[in-house]
């Protein structure tokens, strides 16, 4: 119904429009015909190439690699923009957490190999990337940012698809598990924060 209602006004969107109905769609995972199958969407980002902003480009990036993620057969962006929209996304760079810095110090004190701030093809940066009983796995720690109550937020909901279709097994430690974890390992109970990572890497199997 969004889209029926949309796709005649494409026109009229400006920049920003355009990028976070892109998005918008990519993120739901709901392939839209009617408003990206023809050459019209692909033709008015063309237009407006000089006025997208880091955001916009970003979001128009992670559209591109929805359409190889569903093997989308819709006009793409022309290639120097979507170069411009990959490049941009490729320097969106996150400062680690005191949480990321916490959790990454215990997967090291289990001694398994581990890179941090791991750039991977799609240009996705992840928190660590861990060596498990020869498996790499992926680990992101989510903060409170990256949801809405203790639901994924939409930008954290489709990083984590587009990853697990580029095949990366992934573990998130959501924040509000890893501060209990610390309490009870200050108040003398509970599970403690390594048992619990190697708990959940081996769920990822």
């Amino acid at each position: 119904a969004i889209a029926a209602a949309a796709a005649p006004q494409l026109p009229d969107f400006n920049p920003q429009n355009l990028a976070n109905t892109a998005w918008a769609y990519a993120a739901a995972d709901i392939p839209s015909n009617a408003l990206f199958e023809g050459s019209r969407f692909a033709e008015l980002c063309h237009a407006a190439a000089e006025l997208f902003n880091s955001t916009d480009l970003c979001q128009l990036h992670q559209w591109l690699l929805w359409l190889e993620e569903r093997t989308l057969a819709w006009p793409r962006l022309s290639p120097a923009l979507a170069t411009r929209c990959r490049e941009r996304f490729r320097a969106e760079e996150g400062a680690p957490s005191r949480l990321q810095h916490r959790v990454v110090a215990a997967l090291a004190a289990m001694g398994l190999p581990l890179r941090e701030e791991v750039r991977t093809p799609l240009e996705y940066s992840l928190d660590a990337a861990v060596d498990f009983e020869g498996r790499e796995v992926a680990v992101e720690v989510d903060g409170p940012s990256r949801f809405v109550g203790r639901v994924p937020a939409g930008a954290t909901a489709l990083k984590r698809r587009q990853l697990r279709a580029a095949g990366w097994t992934l573990l998130s430690v959501p924040y509000w598990e890893w501060e209990r974890l610390e309490e009870e390992v200050v108040d003398g109970r509970g599970t403690s924060p390594s048992a619990y990572l190697e708990r959940e890497l081996r769920l990822t199997g």
